[in-house]
C-alpha cells in the first residue's frame, strides 16, 4: 500500500512537473514570438500616432466624490477627461459629507455648472443629503437625485462606466 501511495504520488509530481514545463515553453514561446524581428512591436516603421492607444467610442467614466476633499481631484481629473476625451461619457456620483459642498453657488458649482453644459452628469444621493440635513432645492438643478449614491455607482458600472476613486 506503501508502495501505490508513492506511486501515486510520483505519478501527480510527474504530472504537475511536466504541465509546468509546458506552461513554461508556451509562455517563452508566445513571449520569443511577440518579440522577433520584424513584427510590429519592434517594427522601426510604426509612428508615434499610431503608437496612442485609440479610446473607444463608448468611454464612459464615473468619479466618485464621497469626501469634502475628493473635489480638487474630482474637478482635475474631469477638465483631463473632458479635454483629452470630449466625446467621453462622465459622470460624478456625489455621497457622503461631498454633498455639503454642493449647497448654493460657489467655485465648485459654477466648475460643475460649466462641465454639466459640456455634459458631465452629476448624480448626488438623496441620502447623503438628508443625513447632512440638506434641503435638495439648494443644490445645483442639474443634478439628479433619484439613485442613491451606492446604486447609482452599481448602475454605472453595469452601463460599462470605469469606476474612479480619486
Amino acid at each position: 500500500m506503501g508502495l501505490t501511495t508513492n506511486a501515486g504520488q510520483d505519478a501527480g509530481w510527474s504530472r504537475r512537473r511536466a504541465l509546468q514545463s509546458a506552461g513554461a515553453a508556451l509562455v517563452s514561446a508566445v513571449g520569443i514570438a511577440e518579440h522577433a524581428p520584424g513584427t510590429d512591436a519592434q517594427s522601426a516603421t510604426v509612428s508615434p500616432a499610431l503608437a496612442t492607444p485609440t479610446i473607444p467610442a463608448d468611454f464612459k467614466v464615473v468619479l466618485h466624490a464621497a469626501e469634502v476633499g475628493n473635489w480638487p481631484y474630482v474637478l482635475s481629473n474631469l477638465k483631463n477627461l473632458t479635454q483629452e476625451w470630449p466625446r467621453a461619457q462622465l459622470r460624478v456620483v456625489v455621497d457622503g459629507s461631498a454633498v455639503t459642498s454642493l449647497q448654493g453657488e460657489n467655485n465648485l458649482t459654477k466648475e460643475l455648472a460649466q462641465l454639466a453644459g459640456a455634459g458631465v452628469q452629476l448624480q448626488v444621493c438623496p441620502n447623503a443629503l438628508h443625513e447632512h440635513e440638506i434641503d435638495p432645492a439648494t443644490i445645483p438643478t442639474f443634478a439628479q437625485t433619484s439613485l442613491g449614491g451606492v446604486v447609482a455607482l452599481v448602475v454605472a458600472q453595469h452601463e460599462g462606466f470605469a469606476y474612479v476613486k480619486p
